[in-house]
């Protein structure tokens, strides 16, 4: 392949195969004799290169590397890749009863527990108007970003319908001191 590119005769290529380079043995042969002479011609080079730092770094890196004890097959036990591992191993697998159970709780305490179920109780027309309102005022100005033409008009229509909205459910609404019952009523309910 590179007799290609070597633009010298075979006559002036050193280590040239007498039949034109054509036999598998005669190629190696040429080669390790080849090497064998750049070797010893350049072996004051190649002594050099060889004791150098950096040469003795990447020895101690290859020795190192070596050594590291790589992770093979055999290393594994038959459990790695299935679902047989011991139960009890980490903090979710505990079984024990605990003081938080519900359980134990009902245990303690009996069966005669309910549930708390308020009732949302009357709901205001005109709290329900407000917020058809201000639902809508929104739903509207989005929607209107849609149709450009109309934009204009269907933007000030709804956005005067959301804030009529708005408006109405604020001044609607009950602070906390208003929902007390008594005096000793926090306000908090179940």
């Amino acid at each position: 392949m590179t007799d290609l590119n070597n633009s010298n005769a075979d006559e002036e290529r050193p280590n040239a195969a007498p039949n034109g380079g054509k036999g598998a043995s005669s190629n190696a042969d040429d080669l390790d004799a080849a090497w064998a002479e750049f070797a010893s011609s350049h072996a004051d080079d190649l002594q050099a290169v060889e004791h150098s730092r950096s040469a003795k770094r990447f020895e101690k890196h290859a020795q190192r590397r070596e050594k590291e004890a790589l992770l093979s097959i055999q290393d594994l036990d038959q459990g790695t890749f299935t679902d047989d591992t011991p139960q009890g191993r980490g903090p979710r697998d505990f079984t024990g009863s605990s003081w938080l159970d519900t359980d134990s709780v009902m245990d303690r305490y009996g069966d005669d527990f309910t549930p708390p179920n308020p009732s949302i109780g009357h709901v205001k027309i005109s709290k329900l108007v407000f917020w058809v309102l201000l639902i809508a005022g929104v739903a509207g100005i989005i929607a209107s970003a849609f149709m450009p033409a109309l934009a204009g008009i269907l933007g000030s229509i709804f956005g005067v319908c959301a804030l009529i909205g708005a408006a109405g459910l604020i001044v609607q609404h009950k602070g906390h001191t208003q929902t007390r019952r008594d005096l000793f009523d926090d306000g908090a309910r179940v």
